[in-house]
């Protein structure tokens, strides 16, 4: 079950995307390998099923073992902070899913 809103970590490096129901995701064009983030600190990862040796195409997002790493998140957004070219990375801190949420809404505003 995911938790909303929640947050994609795409998994090129290519930052991260604020998703506030399971409308939104589908506009972001999330590709297998991408983690979604949902608001209690659960990890979910898009993955494709497969029908016994053929891929189905259907795409789904398969919940994770374990809860997201504050100190890997943090780490993730100071260098999407900077690639959007926003100052003082370095401070930026996050404790808690909510407050990390509510950065990557605020960053895709700038």
């Amino acid at each position: 079950m995911i938790h909303w809103p929640a947050i994609i970590e795409f998994a090129e490096g290519q930052g991260y995307a604020w998703v506030a129901d399971p409308g939104g995701v589908a506009e972001h064009r999330p590709r297998v390998g991408d983690r979604l983030l949902d608001s209690q600190g659960y990890l979910h990862l898009l993955s494709q099923q497969t029908l016994s040796q053929q891929t189905s195409g259907d795409l789904y997002w398969q919940p994770q073992l374990r809860l997201v790493s504050l100190f890997e998140l943090n780490a993730g957004l100071r260098v999407y902070a900077a690639s959007l070219g926003i100052c003082c990375t370095s401070k930026l801190v996050v404790r808690t899913m909510a407050e990390a949420i509510a950065l990557v809404a605020w960053l895709e505003q700038q």
